[in-house]
């Protein structure tokens, strides 16, 4: 190969690489196309020439409206009853090698000038107007390529894309060319597959579903990608380290949280970055005398791990204010004592989007708690104090208003952030160059969502008008319902849809007819639109039946809807209930199984996933469902009570002592006298336990646990005399004497509190217990009675007579009460417990 056609290829790739990254810091991109003999002749390499200086210009317009002669292309062709019939034909090359990578750079640039293009209109600005149509497109689609197909071309599992998307042909046609380079088997693009991962991650952003094939494509890009040397050889550490993060913002994306787990520890290794909490003194509030502790973010830097490329860090850039918090309370942040323990480290743009990444990270792997609010502002008030990336600066910024939206205090600030937001993203400054760097690593949500956003925080705070005006301009058709119904406006909603529906039916509108006029006939028919594609059709059947508790009924609809889009994680949670209605517990451990792999944190779901393997005699499973379930709720004392009750059936003794002490926790008091009994005489008896431990081992916590339970609740007769069994098993084996007399003591009050249970000597049952107590006293009294010294035999005589004088008199005098067979066994009992009682005097 020609000395200079290497050149022109080390330098595209350079290119390519700071491109994908969005850093041209100290780059200068200075080919000379006239020196090289190959160039000067040939309209390829002119095209390349003009596709790159536009590339680095961010002048992707000016490639959308070349010709395509200025492109290098010969002809373009593609037939729209074949999407993927893309036919491009270059003029021709001697040089081969140089031909074909000339070639796919033009081709990745074309679609990635129309994917940035896209994201400039949806998604971070600034505006590109309203020009819908580009030359490029009128050269190479007919008219046949029309707006509706390019809807349906997009459209992925029934969902079409929300109505509000600007310029959707950008994103077709950036599919198209991305796909293209990506299909060809001869590809040399370094970086043409992730390219197309973030044109399928727009794709995904405009459904408004997560879509199950979309993830696929994505998941197989990324282990192709892993496998290039080039991305895993540390040559391009920053390239490496943003691949890492968007890889895991996509798993996140679909709550694949342990995936996007090692992706971020993959990045925080690359960039050495050590992330951990600490706590330092500081007050909260303007009247606040005493500090306290207060959570902050201690970073750690491996000053050993440099990059060759360092991101840009814009000068003096057009960033929004980070707006104050307006309290007479609160402080606008945590004032340190010491404000050297606060000190954060310089951070490169690098190092902030691990960070940003790890604090996602943090926020979607446990179940949202006010604990978790406090981590995750850390993370949040650390960023903060840094802006140096645009796209960094403002996810923080939506960060802080989606978790302050929840507070009272803070909820003013939250709704002027986010407006002061939405508007920094539509001004003209900065420059797409700014706000580019970082973009897609952060998983920038798009304009229409933010907006969307707005409007709900506005709707949270009762302004339903002014939510509504935002609604109406994004042409939201089922929030605009909502809002209808919400201010009793019933029949203005039904007259909204109509009205769309005559200007264009679709099965959206046909669902939300029904859903105000609770008609499922709207229902089919939107099915019949969607041709039984749209899984919003079957849903809506599906829970129509389902609130009408015909469960079986609803079964197939959900199935269905599952069947057109698994990733819904609502449907999968009614589909478990319908189906544990219906008694099919092993069809509704798998829809609860299916919950908890889309989302993790939902204790409900991991409770009911118990309770389906509880019903199918799958005991082990559940205990394991449920310890999930209490790691996202630990205050739940519904989840506790079933813990308590399966750990007791598997006899894991340690887990039903700490569930109890749990219960206590929570409710203050708790009782289950069957779950007490097993307990005690699992270990009395010394049964192995789940793990094959002897029970034993477990009496002295048990001890503190009956101990904590009669001081809560002394007048109950089960817990001493659980209480008493515990401390003395058996009697004859026992020789201290203050286990003893504890023993009998508790005893005496088990006889006693049992007594006082009104008319307990008509109730068999409890007649039967009251003398098993009092033959147990009995047997611990004669004992005890033997090893104690004359002085105090004589008192403790009298206190047993006392206890069992009056069980004999009233039981003697009460067995009339019952039938001749019981009758006999209970007057056994009595001459038992008189001649015993009389041995105990005869000491």
């Amino acid at each position: 190969m020609d000395v200079d056609a290497e050149t022109i290829i080390r330098q595209l790739k350079d290119l390519e690489i700071r491109f994908v990254t969005g850093n041209f810091l100290n780059y200068d991109f200075n080919v000379n196309f006239d020196s090289v003999p190959i160039h000067s002749s040939n309209g390829l390499f002119r095209a390349l020439e003009f596709v790159t200086t536009s590339i680095i210009r961010n002048d992707f317009g000016v490639i959308l409206n070349a010709n395509l002669s200025d492109l290098g292309f010969q002809s373009v062709s593609f037939d729209p009853e074949n999407p993927k019939s893309l036919q491009c034909t270059f003029t021709p090359v001697d040089n081969d090698k140089l031909s074909l990578y000339a070639k796919q750079v033009i081709l990745l640039f074309i679609g990635v000038s129309a994917l940035q293009q896209f994201v400039k209109a949806n998604v971070c600005g600034p505006e590109v107007g309203d020009e819908s149509n580009y030359s490029l497109f009128t050269s190479i689609f007919s008219e046949d390529v029309t707006q509706e197909y390019v809807i349906q071309f997009l459209s992925r599992d029934g969902e079409l894309p929300v109505s509000n998307i600007v310029q959707l042909k950008l994103l077709f046609f950036s599919h198209l060319f991305l796909s293209y380079v990506v299909e060809n088997d001869d590809a040399v693009c370094v970086t043409h597959q992730w390219w197309l991962m973030r044109c399928l991650t727009m794709h995904q952003l405009v459904l408004p579903e997560r879509i199950a094939s979309l993830h696929d494509e994505m998941a197989l890009i990324v282990k192709k990608y892993l496998e290039m040397e080039w991305i895993s050889n540390n040559v391009h550490p920053v390239a490496e380290l943003i691949f890492y993060v968007e890889c895991a913002q996509m798993h996140l994306h679909y709550h694949e949280v342990s995936q996007a787990k090692k992706y971020i520890s993959s990045a925080q290794s690359l960039v050495g970055l050590s992330v951990e909490l600490s706590g330092a003194y500081g007050k909260r509030t303007r009247f606040q005398n005493k500090a306290v502790a207060q959570l902050l973010v201690k970073l750690q830097k491996n000053d050993g791990k440099s990059h060759e490329n360092t991101s840009e860090i814009a000068e003096n850039p057009d960033f929004p204010p980070d707006l104050n918090l307006q309290d007479d309370t609160l402080l606008n942040k945590v004032s340190f004592i010491n404000n050297e323990e606060y000190q954060i480290e310089h951070l490169l743009p690098e190092e902030q989007v691990v960070l940003l990444g790890h604090c996602l990270l943090v926020q979607r792997s446990g179940a949202f708690s006010e604990l978790l609010r406090e981590e995750v502002m850390s993370y949040i008030n650390c960023l903060l104090e840094q802006p140096k990336t645009w796209s960094i600066y403002l996810k923080v910024l939506i960060m802080r208003c989606r978790l302050e939206k929840e507070s009272s205090r803070r909820v003013e600030r939250s709704l002027m952030q986010l407006e002061s937001v939405i508007d920094s993203i539509k001004k003209d400054k900065p420059s797409f160059s700014v706000r580019y760097p970082m973009l897609y690593a952060v998983a920038f949500p798009m304009l229409w969502a933010l907006e969307k956003e707005l409007a709900d925080l506005w709707m949270s705070m009762g302004a339903t008008k002014s939510a509504l005006i935002i609604y109406e301009k994004l042409q939201l058709w089922q929030e605009i319902v909502q809002c209808y119904l919400q201010l009793g406006r019933t029949s203005c909603a039904e007259i909204l849809l109509r009205n769309q529906l005559k200007v264009k039916e679709t099965p959206l509108l046909y669902c939300l007819l029904g859903d105000v006029l609770d008609e499922p006939e709207m229902y089919y028919k939107a099915d019949e639109l969607a041709k039984g594609k749209n899984a919003r059709c079957q849903r809506s059947l599906a829970l129509y039946y389902f609130k009408r508790k015909l469960y079986e009924k609803s079964l197939p609809f959900f199935q269905c809807s599952l069947e057109i889009n698994p990733l819904q994680c609502g449907v999968w949670f009614s589909y478990g209930f319908a189906a544990l209605q219906c008694k099919d517990y092993l069809l509704s451990a798998k829809a609860y199984r299916q919950v908890v792999m889309l989302d993790p944190d939902n204790f409900e779901a991991w409770n009911n996933l118990s309770n389906a393997y509880i019903r199918s005699q799958q005991k082990e499973r559940a205990w394991r469902s449920l310890q999930e379930a209490l790691k996202c709720n630990y205050e739940e004392w519904r989840v506790w009570e079933n813990f308590l009750a399966v750990s007791t059936d598997l006899g894991v003794f340690e887990d039903v002592i700490r569930a109890w002490h749990r219960l206590l926790d929570i409710k203050g008091k708790y009782q289950d006298p069957e779950v007490l009994g097993i307990l005690v005489r699992a270990i009395n008896e010394d049964i192995p336990d789940f793990n094959g431990q002897l029970a034993s081992k477990w009496r002295k916590p048990a001890l503190q646990l009956v101990g904590r339970l009669s001081s809560i609740s002394s007048a109950d007769y089960v817990i001493w005399n659980a209480y008493s069994a515990l401390l003395c098993p058996d009697p004859t084996l026992e020789n201290d004497l203050e286990v003893l007399s504890r023993s009998v003591l508790y005893q005496q009050k088990a006889v006693r509190y049992s007594t006082q249970i009104e008319r307990w000597e008509s109730n068999l049952e409890h007649f039967k217990l009251v003398l098993k107590h009092a033959l147990r006293l009995c047997d611990l009294s004669l004992v005890y009675i033997k090893q104690l010294e004359n002085a105090v035999k004589s008192q403790q005589k009298s206190s047993t007579k006392l206890a069992l004088q009056s069980v004999i008199v009233k039981a003697q005098k009460n067995l009339d009460l019952f039938e001749s067979s019981d009758r006999n066994e209970l007057e056994s009992n009595i001459d038992q417990l008189r001649n015993m009682l009389n041995e105990i005097l005869s000491f």
